[in-house]
């Protein structure tokens, strides 16, 4: 396991210090420095500079890796994390669950956020081979969505795609109706970016605007997480729209993904792993 706390630990022995000098140069607990490297907690996010210059270090260095040999998913994970989008604590959920993680996307605020997430869309969809006419983003998450994915997908892998999206009220003038950018066609495959599913009201939305313009094909829909979790039956959100419409629904990375994460380092949250995993237990679906 490529937990931090082992790297902390191997930096330490190279260096010839011993574990109270490491405390007293961080100002705390060498009790608390023994509990990074034996696993049984992680360093808080503050001290990670103090550490990296302690040990002379870059803080890629210090995480054991290099950026450009991650793979997607992790690099997406890890994009989250530094967003403030992934966050770990106690959430109450709409569902009354105590989730001990979030997935805030209303924190993506940034011109430089929004392109690298349409980036992260791109290299999904090209990576899974996913084949259409139109990117259809619904409102309005599903807007910049569709615009950044559609801005990604030309310029880095050549993949010139239509892209629409629709609006919550209809306009007489202009481009009028519900439906705005690319004129669908009967026939056009559609593939759907949005940011997460929850109760699948939002697609079923789309879907009556949609099935009222053109005889089009949904063949495919993207999210960024799927949660693998429990709806009010035992089938997850996901696995209704894609029972309910036949639609096959992606996900960048799971909840599985984001444990696996963890326990290799790659963002902090060692001490949460215990209630990722029971809460995934509880509520979880397969695959």
């Amino acid at each position: 396991m490529n937990h931090i706390g082992s790297k902390i630990k191997q930096l330490r022995v190279a260096k010839g210090s011993t574990q109270e000098d490491l405390a007293s140069y961080l100002q705390i607990t060498y009790q608390s420095v023994s509990k990074w490297e034996t696993g049984a907690s992680s360093p808080d996010i503050s001290y990670l500079p103090h550490l990296a210059a302690y040990f002379g270090i870059t803080l890629d260095e210090l995480f054991g890796y290099r950026l450009d040999a991650l793979n997607y998913k992790e690099r997406f994970i890890q994009f989250m994390a530094n967003s403030g989008v992934l966050k770990f604590g106690e959430f109450k959920l709409n569902s009354g669950r105590i989730s001990p993680y979030f997935i805030n996307t209303g924190n993506y605020r940034t011109g430089a956020q929004i392109a690298k997430l349409g980036e992260f869309y791109a290299e999904c969809i090209r990576e899974k081979g996913l084949q259409a006419d139109v990117l259809y983003g619904p409102a309005y998450k599903g807007i910049p969505l569709a615009v950044a994915t559609g801005i990604m997908l030309y310029s880095k892998f050549g993949m010139d795609w239509n892209y629409s999206f629709d609006r919550k009220e209809v306009k007489d003038h202009g481009e009028g109706g519900v439906i705005v950018g690319y004129n669908f066609k009967d026939g056009d495959r559609l593939l759907i970016v949005e940011d997460a599913i929850t109760s699948g009201k939002v697609l079923r939305e789309a879907m009556a605007k949609i099935s009222g313009i053109a005889k089009v094909k949904v063949t495919d829909m993207l999210v960024s997480v799927d949660r693998l979790e429990k709806g009010l039956s035992e089938n997850s959100a996901i696995q209704e729209v894609e029972r309910d419409f036949g639609i096959r629904v992606h996900s960048i990375v799971t909840i599985d993904d984001i444990i696996v994460a963890i326990e290799n380092g790659i963002i902090l949250g060692y001490d949460k792993l215990p209630s990722l995993r029971a809460y995934r237990e509880k509520y979880g679906v397969s695959k």
